[in-house]
């Protein structure tokens, strides 16, 4: 509904994109949001922007960068930590059960 005096909201197109290009912006989101139905829409037109607006030498060297850089950390334990805060929880919990069954049996009579 047009009301006379208040223009109607624009979305902002900080790359400038023709109508075309947005169209397809448009469609290459909805491909995507079948194929990779767990990625927000938002992360979805960051990667779209990118690689559209960036030269393919750039995208190459940042996927080189990415391979060649070690992470800020070192995950190659995590596996073993986990287990051994879930065996940690386990047992707490298997231990208040047993606390919680004691206490039940002497309130309850026979």
């Amino acid at each position: 509904m047009d009301i006379k005096g208040i223009p109607r909201h624009k979305p902002e197109n900080h790359f400038n994109y023709t109508d075309d290009q947005l169209a397809e912006k448009k469609l290459v989101l909805e491909k995507l949001k079948v194929i990779y139905k767990d990625v927000p829409e938002y992360y979805a037109e960051l990667v779209y922007d990118l690689c559209v607006n960036t030269e393919p030498e750039k995208i190459e060297a940042i996927k080189k960068k990415i391979e060649e850089t070690p992470f800020k950390y070192d995950y190659s334990g995590l596996q073993d930590e986990l287990n051994r805060v879930k065996d940690a929880y386990t047992l707490t919990t298997n231990e208040e059960l047993d606390e919680l069954d004691k206490q039940l049996n002497k309130a309850s009579p026979p």
